[in-house]
């Protein structure tokens, strides 16, 4: 089974990889596939960067670019969750992959940020108005970039992470059940 999850920003798509690594899943992040490719380039991975850079790199290399990289480290039969989906090519080239279902996690604006703050991950967004403009810019894919609107209505299934961590865990586990 590949879950891939398309979620906001500080949704908890981490979290939920963590749960699913925990129960014997392989987490890929998409995200950290760019990191890696900025990283070897000598670029700073602040969330604006990242948006820039992988929207130009998808431009360059194709829209599922991302997704076929992550597809690479994946095993038949394998269990593996795939964070960090933010284009409709990563979604349309992950759909080939037999036994994949598309997740939408969100949560409330004010709870995500926050996480963010909370979490203080090196390049992180430092106050609501930037988290506003970037979701914005990530939102419909002007200009060639993202299109989480489009993404998020692509998902097969939905989770709101508005509770705690085991009402999370609960809403995974009846998803791998249903998905079985």
């Amino acid at each position: 089974m590949i879950i891939g999850i398309v979620g906001s920003i500080a949704s908890g798509k981490d979290t939920v990889a963590d749960y699913l690594k925990a129960k014997g899943f392989k987490a890929i992040s998409l995200s950290d596939i760019l990191r890696k490719v900025m990283l070897e380039k000598g670029l700073e991975t602040t969330t604006a960067n990242m948006t820039e850079f992988g929207n130009n790199l998808r431009n360059e290399k194709g829209h599922g670019f991302l997704a076929e990289e992550a597809a690479k480290q994946i095993e038949p039969d394998e269990n593996v969750i795939v964070t960090s989906i933010r284009q409709v090519g990563e979604i349309e080239f992950l759909q080939t992959q037999s036994d994949f279902v598309l997740v939408k996690l969100d949560a409330p604006i004010k709870m995500r940020f926050t996480r963010l703050v909370k979490r203080g991950r090196e390049g992180d967004i430092k106050n609501m108005a930037e988290l506003e403009e970037i979701e914005a810019k990530q939102a419909d894919g002007t200009g060639g970039g993202m299109n989480m609107n489009k993404c998020f209505a692509m998902a097969d299934k939905e989770i709101i992470n508005d509770g705690t961590f085991e009402e999370l865990n609960s809403k995974i586990d009846k998803l791998i059940s249903e998905a079985k």
